[in-house]
């Protein structure tokens, strides 16, 4: 029975997993070998324990992946933070940075932070992972992170290397000359012949940052799909969070409607493109947005800070 037919007899649609969740869900199969995609050589790790404390941030999310590390007689954190939308270096570098201040509130070791980018951003030709501060000659602030860019890998090595918890991200990773009926086929049929059938789940769920439900419906199999453990049972913790972006989402309006009075004051009637995509933007954009306002001086300044989605 192909998922064409699970709009029908599904609650596919009444079930709205949170992307973040998914990314959990991987953490919680395996989290030193999913931590290996941002770092390679934490595999060599003694010991490493995945940390969860809400981090004092109301309007941010909690990090993606975090855990502490033990390894050569080192102690220190890695953070990974999973991006399958991104739209500016900006907003992303600020979104780093302010996690590395949270998390080193919380503790006092060495912080290891990985931009874990899924899909190839719309409208940023070059990512810049880094900020540099220089005031009156002298250097007060130089900060990066790593950047791994997993549209750019081979999905065919992660099979070479047998890391069953990279798998699902197999859907982003270049696929050569495969065109996306292919590709889709091939990540399905993967997973599907695992014992463990989260990992169709998960594909499955991943690939809709991708492709539209109407085209992955058609290879969906939706026995197996409902095999899954995280079918059945609900993330408690996935319900809590839709809340919370319940709550932030009303912020973002809030945000939206204050940028868009603003910009009106300033420069008269906005173009209609432009109201769009300050209305499509992220929460962490529009922040930056309203922060940098005052400075713009033509309407042509606010457009490198919205993406073309």
């Amino acid at each position: 029975m192909k998922g064409k037919n699970m709009s029908n007899n599904s609650k596919d649609k009444t079930r709205k997993h949170i992307f973040d969740e998914t990314i959990k869900a991987l953490e919680k199969k395996d989290a030193k070998t999913l931590g290996t995609i941002g770092m390679p050589e934490i595999e060599n790790a003694e010991e490493l324990h995945l940390e969860f404390s809400e981090l004092s941030m109301s309007d941010m999310k909690r990090a993606d992946y975090l855990a502490k590390v033990e390894m050569n007689d080192e102690k220190f954190i890695l953070h990974m933070e999973f991006e399958s939308n991104y739209s500016s270096n900006r907003a992303m570098n600020k979104r780093m940075l302010r996690y590395l201040s949270s998390i080193n509130w919380y503790d006092n070791l060495p912080i290891y932070q990985v931009l874990i980018i899924l899909k190839s951003p719309q409208s940023t030709k070059n990512i810049n992972n880094k900020i540099e501060m220089i005031v009156q000659g002298e250097k007060v602030l130089e900060y990066s992170y790593k950047v791994v860019k997993v549209y750019d890998m081979n999905k065919y090595e992660v099979l070479n290397s047998d890391k069953l918890v990279l798998y699902p991200l197999r859907i982003f990773m270049q696929h050569g000359n495969e065109n996306d009926e292919e590709h889709i086929k091939e990540c399905l049929k993967v997973v599907e012949e695992l014992e463990d059938k989260d990992y169709y789940y998960l594909t499955v769920e991943l690939s809709k940052r991708l492709y539209k439900f109407e085209v992955l419906e058609n290879y969906i199999k939706e026995e197996i799909y409902m095999a899954s453990e995280l079918y059945k049972e609900p993330y408690e913790k996935g319900r809590e969070e839709g809340i919370k972006e319940g709550i932030k989402e009303g912020k973002r309006q809030e945000l939206i409607k204050t940028i868009v009075q603003l910009l009106t004051k300033k420069f008269g009637i906005l173009p209609k493109e432009i109201k769009n995509k300050i209305e499509k933007s992220d929460y962490s954009d529009l922040e930056v947005i309203v922060g940098d306002v005052f400075g713009f001086e033509i309407l042509d300044d606010v457009k490198k800070y919205l993406s073309d989605n």
